[in-house]
């Protein structure tokens, strides 16, 4: 088979690129061009598959859907060019300088980034995975959306750089520095973070199940909301960590270091919990709802909540266990999934007209009234309340079992929606009961059963 000639020579590019002349579309597979001076030139979709640009000045240069697949760009300078869409998988672009470029949905799966210049370059949606950026400076970099599943970033530089919403499932980042960078909603299942930094970074609803953390820098990071299954987080700094509403590792930790963590909602740093109490609450064993600081030691390890606890708007809990002191007032207005609360003596937990309460279990002599909206996890869902109240708008789905010796007082206001059987202790369901669908009549209905 002979070897395939490209459509112009070297020395052809070049004088049209002088000339100002554009080179769309054309085919220069397998070209040489390497240390060329292609500042500015319009390449845009050009096919420079198997290319030799090593060396070569693209600065802001159009390479627009450009075919660069296996090209050699060792040492380039790309600096502010137009990547857009562009496909470079498999290409050598080890040290090449990309600072300012556009890689926007671009194809770079299996390419060489070793050491490479990638400050402030723009790689949204860009498909990164299998590539090998170990060294790279991503300082500032946008990869919000790419795909970096098993990439490897061993001491890359990713500070100040916006990761959101980016798939980098089992990508290798040891000794990585993210710094101030943002992650929010990221997909980082499985990564090994071995001795990564994360001072200072955004995590908000990260997905680190799984993933390798041991030696970490987690100073002042926040983490709420994110998932922490089965992570390692052996000897990591979590000095000031932000962990309101995370899911624990589910499994012991050791060696953490630092002497404080932020287990608000809010993130305002009003409530910490101690470097005796960081290991429990990391690890799932204790709430994170939890406001240590303004409990004895015990009752933070018991996982027992304030007196006075409200659950905003946006917020989402899933499968904790919850604790509420006799006397305690609780509102919540946010979304719990598949969560256990037991309430203790004269509790008055309020579910707000926004809160809904899915697949809950409740326990306990308590006052319940609900505004927004209860679904069980299993029958009975509620057990043993002083008094069960729906309001208007608000809709139980469920069994509730009554309260052993006093029974339960029941209150249905007009517009309530209802679904439920009421039962007495030890019946399993069976017994008194009822069923309602829609509106519950023009009054109030109360009273014991």
């Amino acid at each position: 088979m002979s070897q395939h000639m490209p459509e112009f020579t070297p020395d052809v590019i070049l004088s049209k690129i002088k000339r100002g002349e554009r080179l769309e579309r054309a085919d220069l597979r397998g070209v040489n061009l390497a240390r060329a001076p292609l500042e500015g030139a319009n390449l845009r979709r050009c096919d420079l598959e198997g290319s030799n640009l090593e060396g070569a000045r693209l600065s802001r240069a159009n390479l627009k859907n450009a075919s660069l697949r296996e090209a050699y760009l060792v040492s380039a300078d790309l600096r502010e060019a137009n990547l857009d869409n562009a496909d470079l998988e498999g290409a050598n672009l080890e040290g090449a300088i990309l600072a300012g470029a556009n890689l926007s949905r671009a194809n770079l799966e299996g390419a060489n980034l070793v050491g490479a210049d990638l400050t402030g370059a723009k790689f949204s949606y860009a498909q990164l995975d299998s590539a090998n950026l170990g060294c790279a400076d991503l300082s500032g970099a946008v990869l919000s959306h790419a795909d970096l599943v098993e990439a490897y970033l061993g001491a890359a530089k990713l500070l100040v750089a916006d990761l959101s919403n980016a798939n980098l499932r089992s990508a290798n980042l040891e000794e990585a520095d993210f710094t101030d960078a943002r992650l929010n909603d990221a997909e980082l299942v499985s990564v090994n973070a071995r001795a990564a930094k994360f001072i200072g970074a955004s995590l908000l609803k990260v997905n680190l199940s799984n993933a390798n953390l041991t030696d970490s820098d987690l100073e002042k990071a926040d983490a709420r909301h994110a998932n922490l299954t089965g992570a390692t987080l052996d000897g990591a700094n979590v000095n000031g960590l932000k962990v309101g509403g995370l899911s624990g590792t589910g499994k012991p930790l050791k060696n953490l270091r630092g002497e404080w963590i932020d287990v608000t909602i809010p993130g305002d740093g009003s409530t910490r919990a101690s470097s005796a109490q960081m290991p429990g609450i990391l690890a799932g064993e204790v709430p994170t709802l939890v406001a240590p600081s303004q409990l004895p030691p015990q009752a933070a390890v018991g996982g027992r909540l304030p007196a006075k606890r409200y659950f905003g708007r946006g917020d989402t809990f899933r499968n904790a266990s919850l604790e509420f002191d006799e006397g305690a007032t609780v509102e919540i207005e946010s979304l719990f999934e598949q969560c256990s609360i037991t309430l203790g003596n004269g509790v008055e937990l309020v579910i707000g007209k926004s809160g809904i309460l899915a697949g809950c279990q409740i326990n306990g002599f308590g006052k319940i009234i609900i505004n927004g909206h209860y679904y069980e996890r299993s029958a009975p869902g509620i057990v043993g309340p002083r008094e069960v109240i729906v309001t208007a708008g608000g809709t139980l789905v469920g069994a509730v079992e009554q309260a052993p010796e006093e029974g339960t007082r029941f209150a249905f206001e007009p517009g309530s929606k209802l679904r439920m059987k009421i039962s007495k202790a030890g019946t399993n369901g069976k017994g008194a009961g009822g069923a309602g669908q829609g509106k519950a009549g023009q009054s109030s209905k109360s009273g014991r059963t």
